[in-house]
């Protein structure tokens, strides 16, 4: 059973609401009961032991026929087409996931920077109105076009 998904039901678990714990751990519970029986189950199918039938049943050519059937039964395996597929999605996810850290750091760095000029201005109870917009050229000129328009 190489290649199998495990979960990890108890990290999954912590981060979903409290509200649907209780169906998520039936949910579990179901997956492992059938997990269990899957895992119980040979690999291989136990081989037929046609001697032991050859000389209880009366007609042996009908043992042979059984057998000639049962040799000639193939069940089929339906065939992966959806590996490939979903190993492009993932790769293609883990791409964009990738890009959308990188914009967000690039964009906390930015609020940080920010950040770090508002907290070294001077605080606005000791500032006057020609200090608050001696750095806020575009917001001056906003502020006196407004006053212009507005003059009686």
């Amino acid at each position: 059973m190489a290649g199998r998904k495990v979960f990890d039901f108890i990290k999954l678990t912590n981060q979903l609401p409290a509200a649907v714990r209780a169906d998520f751990g039936a949910m579990r519970s179901r997956y492992e009961a059938a997990a269990a029986s899957v895992t119980a189950l040979p690999s291989a199918l136990e081989p037929i032991d046609w001697s032991y039938y050859s000389g209880r049943v009366g007609d042996p050519a009908l043992v042979e026929d059984f057998k000639a059937k049962y040799g000639a039964v193939v069940v089929p395996r339906p065939a992966d087409t959806a590996s490939a597929g979903i190993a492009e999605m993932e790769s293609t996810f883990k791409k964009d996931m990738a890009d959308y850290v990188a914009s967000a750091e690039e964009r906390i760095a930015q609020f940080e920077a920010t950040l770090a000029a508002l907290a070294a201005e001077k605080p606005l109870k000791d500032m006057t109105v020609s200090e608050y917009l001696a750095d806020k050229p575009d917001l001056c000129a906003k502020i006196e076009s407004d006053i212009e328009s507005r003059k009686l």
